[in-house]
């Protein structure tokens, strides 16, 4: 660039009005990609086509719970304290607010009170199958 400005162009004839990047993304696929999603097609055939899956969730759920309920550490620990805040993200907050719980002691009546309301809701269910 000339500091004396001595070229018969104007400094703005020199400069485009566009930009650098056009902002479109450029797709360009990984040389694996196609066996990459033949693979993650093959394991959601195979959780589409299992009809246990969902009970197999609920179980391993309800086992995590039992589990969390009935650990002996949680009971007999002095170093638990109970108006002690917790942390929840603001999704959680905002999605289930009637789910989060403020201090540990609210985790606990919760834990508690899923666990009654899943076991009134598999007792119909047992009746039925009985008769």
């Amino acid at each position: 660039m000339d500091p004396w400005n001595n070229s018969k162009r104007s400094p703005i004839e020199n400069c485009s009005n566009e930009f650098e990047d056009n902002f479109l993304p450029e797709m360009t696929k990984l040389p694996d990609s196609e066996k990459y999603l033949a693979i993650l097609e093959e394991k959601l055939n195979k959780i589409k086509s299992n009809p246990n899956v969902i009970e197999q969730l609920t179980k391993k759920r309800e086992e995590c719970l039992n589990e969390l309920l009935n650990r002996s550490e949680y009971i007999h620990s002095d170093d638990l304290v109970l108006d002690e805040p917790v942390e929840s993200t603001a999704i959680m907050r905002t999605i289930l607010p009637q789910k989060q719980a403020l201090t540990q002691g609210e985790i606990v009546e919760l834990l508690k009170y899923e666990r009654l309301e899943n076991s009134d809701a598999d007792s119909p269910q047992e009746k039925t199958n009985d008769t």
